[in-house]
């Protein structure tokens, strides 16, 4: 087994995040004043509550992450998605948005192994968003495996997460219009379970698609690929949550300042692990 700490000091990881939030600054100095078309709605992580919409993100809960734990893995994720999007705006370039994604977990403290990334570009004509998804979130299962074979848990969390959401009306249509709302079909997956060690492992699972969105009605599960080239990648994750009180006040700042484009919706995962 690889050894699950980050590569990135302490020292190095707050000077990382303090030139982040600078040069966030310095792009865009009122960044208080940002708005969202939709109201978020503020609440924090509950047991029975072990899933969230994130935006385009999908984040499921193993039972073992304690609810401080799932605090701190939605404010990384959230930092690190805003980062991603100020270094790579637009739609046009998905591998690039997914690197800039977990270049930022990895100054935030993250391990992203080698090993446990994988990106591929390829022919999905005529397959639906469904059979994508479970195709990626499989191959970022095996590709976790190689370098903790407890990963293979995150599977299962991701796959209760896409059917439990399938049950909640109000929340898959919020979900629905997230990933949606560009050109195509554009989401990622997150599971997340906590090691006896105490450190979280996280599966990211990101697609990029021009789903035909001409079928009025179609929630983007059933929708069809019409491209030739789908970008898929799924990127294996450790984080050490005892690290997060160093960058804490600097990044919950960030994150409060954004907390009107912060669009969260919490529901229950209801086929739990064993």
């Amino acid at each position: 087994m690889e050894d699950m700490e980050g590569k990135v000091s302490v020292e190095v990881s707050r000077a990382l995040v303090a030139w982040r939030i600078a040069r966030r600054q310095l792009i865009i100095p009122n960044v208080g004043r940002a708005r969202s078309l939709v109201a978020p709605v503020n609440t924090s992580p509950t047991k029975e509550l072990d899933a969230v919409v994130l935006g385009n993100a999908l984040v499921g809960y193993g039972d073992n992450v304690s609810l401080e734990n799932m605090t701190i893995v939605e404010n990384i994720i959230k930092f690190s998605k805003m980062e991603a999007t100020l270094e790579v705006p637009g739609d046009k370039k998905p591998k690039e948005w997914h690197r800039a994604f977990l270049s930022c977990m990895e100054d935030l403290g993250c391990y992203v192994p080698d090993s446990g990334t994988i990106e591929h570009t390829r022919s999905a004509m005529n397959l639906t968003m469904s059979n994508i998804v479970a195709d990626i979130i499989k191959a970022g299962v095996d590709a976790a495996k190689a370098a903790i074979p407890g990963a293979t848990v995150l599977g299962a969390i991701a796959d209760s997460t896409l059917e439990s959401i399938k049950k909640e009306p109000d929340i898959v249509k919020v979900f629905n219009y997230e990933v949606t709302k560009t050109k195509g079909v554009k989401l990622a997956i997150l599971p997340c379970e906590q090691l006896k060690n105490g450190l979280i492992m996280i599966m990211l699972s990101s697609i990029d698609s021009d789903a035909d969105k001409d079928d009025a009605g179609l929630l983007f599960f059933d929708l069809k690929s019409t491209s030739l080239e789908v970008f898929r990648a799924a990127s294996f994750i450790t984080f050490n949550p005892l690290r997060y009180a160093q960058v804490k006040d600097d990044i919950e700042q960030v994150l409060n300042q954004q907390q009107a484009t912060q669009l969260n919706k919490r529901f229950k995962r209801h086929q739990r692990i064993q």
